[in-house]
């Protein structure tokens, strides 16, 4: 099957409900309060609701999952049957309410939750988001037609205070001859306090694991980039960006992405461009996020060695030497490296 560009700017949304999910003890026994029917959306609303989608998921930190066979959760279940039939749309987002209140524990927060049917370039598409329950203003429910006040919504996704806690986008994987199920952005996910990335929305509730084994894709990152920046013909500058990739891999965030390093820190479009090129021709994606797990590339990133063609070296323990050491190109082409520092030891 011909691949198809999941283009995120051309999300189209057609139904949306919302669902009131409270706040529950891990042992008490709760449910949401539902909507009964879909809510009435307007042309201002639709368009408020796919930039919150479009920013969350091409934010750079978005990653691709896949269902997970091991995983009970009746999710799968819910978002292929609808992606091949809305019929059951109301129904369908209720069980998902109320399988997401009994994934929570006492920790989680509440949220509205919202289950989005429309089309990704022209093809069926599933979003849910959860939002954040804004003290602030009173989301009300209209008895009348037994749903949530669009307005409202609206409302409480504007003020300032208010988060998007997750986004997540499902497609049916023939339409895009994709490998993977869709596409998530936790915002709520801490790489200080989870060494894995596994979180109750993704795996309990989604039943979804990381697309690919994210050991072997930041070691892909890192291999690819590393190589790269090999190629860069001024020493001064290939040593700054070996720096940069370890310092970035280092950084308290839950994903790596090439577009990301590449804004942040390569100096040039030109290499930029290259980067961009070469990650190509290794068929390894510029734009997206991947999970991040440094296992097995601990030991290169933790420290860095600049070798002198007279024998004497600088090492980095770290894998940064910052601006403890300052590189120059002499005009006979060789070099100089200052360093200004206490003497710790010699040995």
């Amino acid at each position: 099957m011909t691949k198809r560009n999941m283009d995120l700017s051309s999300i189209l949304i057609e139904k949306l409900i919302i669902h009131d999910i409270p706040k529950r003890k891990k042992t008490e026994a709760i449910d949401p309060s539902y909507s009964e029917k879909e809510s009435d959306i307007a042309d201002g609303m639709r368009v408020t609701f796919k930039d919150k989608i479009v920013s969350a998921l091409g934010s750079g930190k978005s990653f691709k999952i896949c269902y997970d066979s091991n995983q009970t959760s009746p999710m799968s279940l819910y978002i292929s049957e609808l992606l091949v039939n809305d019929s059951n749309f109301v129904a369908h987002s209720k069980l998902m309410a109320n399988h997401l209140i009994k994934s929570q524990n006492g920790i989680n927060a509440a949220g509205i939750l919202l289950v989005i049917l429309g089309k990704i370039s022209d093809q069926n598409a599933c979003i849910i988001l959860k939002l954040e329950r804004d003290k602030g203003v009173q989301l009300t429910r209209n008895l009348y037609t037994k749903s949530f006040d669009l307005q409202e919504v609206n409302d409480l996704m504007m003020t300032q205070k208010t988060k998007v806690f997750k986004v997540v986008l499902f497609i049916q994987r023939k339409d895009f001859g994709a490998k993977f199920d869709g596409i998530l952005m936790d915002y709520q996910t801490n790489i200080s306090t989870k060494k894995e990335i596994s979180t109750f929305f993704m795996a309990d509730f989604l039943g979804c694991i990381p697309y690919k084994d994210p050991k072997v894709s930041t070691q892909s990152f890192y291999n690819y980039t590393r190589t790269f920046i090999d190629t860069i013909e001024d020493e001064i500058t290939r040593a700054k960006y070996a720096q940069h990739l370890n310092s970035y891999i280092q950084k308290n965030q839950n994903t790596v992405c090439p577009k990301e390093f590449a804004e942040d820190y390569l100096e040039t479009s030109e290499h930029k461009d290259s980067y961009k090129k070469y990650l190509k021709e290794k068929k390894f994606s510029f734009d997206n996020a991947y999970v991040k797990d440094t296992s097995l590339i601990d030991n290169k990133i933790k420290k860095i060695t600049i070798a002198f063609e007279n024998d004497i070296s600088i090492v980095g323990n770290k894998g940064i030497l910052d601006d403890k050491v300052e590189l120059v190109k002499l005009e006979n082409g060789q070099h100089k490296a200052e360093i200004i520092s206490k003497i710790k030891s010699i040995s």
